[in-house]
């Protein structure tokens, strides 16, 4: 007798696990769930067998692996950036230093010359002097902050 009792439950239970699970909205926007489908309602049935065991450790895997590879491009990103506002930092800190130089030799009272084309000497005369002063200190102003 004992044997047979679980063995009836089997009996019974295994046609209402076969039969298919229903899923629908109501009016209200309520979602219900049932062995058999409202008449008149937009159903979909569900499949509880449809997805096998092994297929959803390998979805969590690649959407981890996903995850990750986001995760990796973002830092990959930010370092780019980073290297790139150094770069840009250290440029300005060269031609700040460059243009303090050029404006403390115009500073001097020493005359300034340039070579031309054809291996003279030009000295600059005060206007332009003046000239290449002004346009070293917007320099000085742009580059070092």
């Amino acid at each position: 007798m004992r044997r047979l009792l679980p063995l009836a439950l089997i009996l019974i239970v295994a046609p209402a696990a076969a039969e298919g699970v229903y899923k629908w909205v109501d009016a209200q926007g309520r979602t219900h769930f049932g062995s058999t489908p409202p008449p008149g309602q937009k159903t979909e049935q569900l499949n509880s067998q449809s997805a096998a065991p092994e297929a959803a450790p390998a979805q969590g895997n690649r959407s981890w692996q996903e995850q990750m590879d986001l995760s990796n491009q973002r830092r990959q990103q930010a370092r780019d950036k980073e290297q790139a506002s150094a770069k840009a930092e250290q440029d300005n800190q060269q031609r700040c230093l460059a243009a303090r130089n050029a404006l403390d030799m115009l500073d001097r009272e020493r005359p300034i010359y340039r070579v031309n084309s054809q291996g003279e000497r030009e000295y600059m005369e005060d206007g332009q002097r003046q000239a290449v002063r002004e346009a070293a200190n917007q320099r000085v102003a742009t580059y070092c902050r």
